[in-house]
């Protein structure tokens, strides 16, 4: 059984978290910040979950890139793992075990680089171990 690779596209191409809410008004008050801020990021942590799903049967490149993807338009100030992209990193590097020319995931893993040299480096790089990034919630 296969997955729907263009819901998944959809998904890579979803408006981050700045973009969501500017445009839905989420600047006019704490309340609508709050609720947008809930809504979106439930809707990536559920995305995400779903993903994981599919990992179960169909570990390729794409699927592992569209985690990393969504992780990367996760809440940053839920924990230091979020902050210091490690999820994303994590699966941008599973994606390139299996097919390391994929890309996409090269960009992504690039784009994490620069955002961890922005923010001084992250000091705890030994935790890629498949590791349950939303078990601190």
């Amino acid at each position: 059984m296969g997955y729907d690779r263009k819901l998944l596209e959809s998904w890579i191409s979803m408006e981050d978290w700045g973009d969501h809410v500017v445009k839905n008004g989420g600047l006019a008050s704490k309340e609508g910040f709050d609720f947008l801020s809930k809504e979106y990021f439930l809707e990536v942590k559920r995305k995400i979950g779903y993903c994981n799903k599919l990992l179960k049967s169909h570990e390729d490149a794409f699927l592992n890139f569209v985690i990393a993807t969504l992780y990367d338009k996760y809440d940053l100030d839920k924990s230091p793992a979020y902050l210091y992209k490690r999820s994303v990193k994590y699966y941008c590097l599973r994606a390139l075990e299996i097919d390391p020319d994929f890309t996409p995931a090269k960009e992504l893993l690039q784009k994490v680089e620069t955002w961890l040299n922005f923010i001084g480096g992250d000091k705890n790089q030994h935790y890629i171990s498949g590791i349950d990034f939303f078990s601190g919630d």
